[in-house]
């Protein structure tokens, strides 16, 4: 339960940055100066409720938000790892690394009622090669370490997003709504996270992205400031880096390349369906490891063209998409045992509880807070005959 009164001047700057809304937007909504608001997210000035309750209406958050007092940052972050095309807009990122913050802090509140799986992650010796990507063979190598400490084998991963949370990546899929950005990931406090873009997904790309993301906390995080991460430079370096890692972790050289018999897309759809990875990222890989000869792959290539597979591959409707379940549980062992309500849920975090159940991956209506019903006391005024 939150007992802080006072406005938190940060909630402002926090909220408004959530949603990629500029100080002046902001002003304009809320009818004050850019000034006024500038004021209100340094403490200079604090928002009349009035004012407050506008910021909150127009920026989508409950009055309590404002109020909530910050977290102790008990450690640094690892710097926020983006998945991202380079024309991604600043004000997007910054929003989406706000909203991994807010994950952070629903996962904290979390863990005051629920114990989650420890993690479990090894540790690899990265070495940087300034802005020089890393060679294939150490990317191997990460990929089978990791597969390892999971003792997955060399098979086909049947669910990732399972096995992930069950080594103690804390992972959500909430919508971002953000149309360059696919996903991000960070270490804070010695637990690993995940955010997910559930925009455009197929099962395919989710799998993918979440292999993609751990090769970021897996080689790189405590390698790079977040200077270093945000430089065109070394962002391409470390896309690529990671590209290649979930393509080694998702298609292990030893068994896959033993399945690659023939350049027909149908054998690749056939291969889909037993590695779960999209056609276009097992080409890729076939590259990498140097199965097929230029020609070869440039045929491959030629043929997902034609067929308009780049878009659109087979089995991408008929896959269902893999989704976070440890937030899902937590959150239902807590309501259906009463420990709290979803009202108190609601308030103490501070998001609508329309965005909170995505943040959990919730069911449409699970945290609505039913109204009270209003009991109207009537007397008689006059005996009818």
């Amino acid at each position: 339960m939150n007992t802080s009164k006072e406005i938190i001047p940060y909630r402002i700057n926090q909220a408004r940055l959530s949603r990629g809304v500029s100080m002046a937007e902001l002003a304009e909504l809320v009818g004050v100066s850019k000034q006024a608001i500038s004021q209100y997210e340094t403490g200079k000035s604090i928002p009349s409720d009035a004012v407050l309750n506008r910021i909150a209406e127009f920026l989508k958050y409950s009055v309590e938000f404002f109020r909530k007092p910050m977290p102790v940052n008990s450690a640094a972050n690892s710097g926020v790892f983006f998945r991202s095309n380079n024309t991604a807009r600043k004000t997007d990122l910054k929003a989406a690394e706000v909203k991994i913050q807010i994950l952070r802090e629903v996962n904290e509140y979390l863990e005051k009622y629920v114990d989650f799986p420890k993690v479990n992650f090894p540790e690899v010796e990265y070495m940087d090669n300034g802005i020089d990507p890393i060679s294939n063979e150490e990317i191997e190598y990460f990929a089978t370490v990791l597969r390892k400490t999971w003792n997955l084998g060399n098979g086909p991963i049947d669910n990732l997003m399972n096995v992930i949370q069950k080594n103690g990546i804390v992972v959500s899929t909430t919508k971002l709504r953000l149309r360059k950005l696919d996903g991000l990931s960070e270490w804070y406090n010695n637990t690993p996270y995940i955010f997910m873009s559930t925009d455009k997904d197929t099962n395919c790309r989710v799998r993918f992205g979440l292999a993609h993301e751990i090769g970021h906390l897996l080689m790189h995080a405590g390698n790079f400031s977040p200077d270093e991460i945000q430089s065109n430079v070394i962002h391409k370096k470390l896309e690529d880096e990671a590209h290649r890692f979930a393509g080694a972790f998702l298609l292990p050289k030893e068994s896959f390349e033993k399945d690659v018999y023939s350049t027909s897309l149908d054998h690749f759809i056939q291969l889909k369906a037993k590695w779960k990875v999209s056609i276009s990222a097992m080409i890729k890989r076939c590259e990498t490891l140097g199965l097929f000869s230029y020609s070869q792959i440039k045929y491959l290539k030629d043929q997902m063209t034609r067929r308009g597979y780049w878009r659109h591959e087979p089995l991408d409707s008929e896959m269902p998409i893999e989704k976070p379940f440890a937030h899902r549980q937590a959150v239902s062992l807590i309501l259906n045992h009463d420990i709290i309500s979803p009202g108190d849920f609601v308030r103490d975090i501070g998001c609508l509880p329309e965005e909170l159940e995505e943040y959990c991956c919730l069911d449409k209506g699970t945290l609505k807070v039913s109204e009270p019903k209003q009991v109207v006391m009537l007397r008689t005024i006059k005996r009818i005959k």
